[in-house]
């Protein structure tokens, strides 16, 4: 029982501190993109419909379009998706794109830029704090 405990608190453990450092790693890298970043204003230009899901249901992602700081005229569809279409024909929104790749565009938006390392880092330290508590209140106990 003691071995399945210490594995049980092992494999917790390493899965929080991977995800940690998965989580890291995308702030890290969304800093790093958002420090070369250009910043403008780009149109939404409509959504390209995707079928499947959970539910089985149709997913629009919306597409924008943009001019660069050199003057090419640039489109982008949202890496994220959604059953309702939450922009109107033309309707303007701020966007970062990379200079050097200004295909890689993204929505400045808390969900779009900072999600990924959020989630993953809070799941991270919830695993591995959790794991490292219980099994020192577990220790204490005897």
């Amino acid at each position: 029982m003691r071995k399945l405990s210490i594995i049980m608190f092992a494999s917790v453990l390493l899965v929080g501190l991977v995800s940690l450092g998965l989580g890291l790693f995308e702030f890290g890298s969304t800093f790093a993109f958002l420090a070369r970043a250009e910043h403008t204003e780009a149109r939404f230009a409509g959504a390209v419909a995707r079928s499947g899901g959970n539910h089985g249901g149709t997913f629009l992602y919306p597409t924008f379009r943009f001019v660069t700081a050199d003057g090419r005229s640039m489109t982008f569809t949202s890496a994220s998706g959604s059953t309702d279409q939450p922009y109107s024909e033309g309707e303007r929104v701020k966007i970062v794109y990379d200079p050097r790749r200004p295909e890689d565009a993204r929505l400045v938006s808390f969900l779009t830029l900072w999600i990924s390392p959020v989630l993953l880092c809070g799941a991270g330290l919830l695993l591995a704090g959790g794991a490292v508590l219980l099994r020192w209140r577990l220790t204490a106990a005897r």
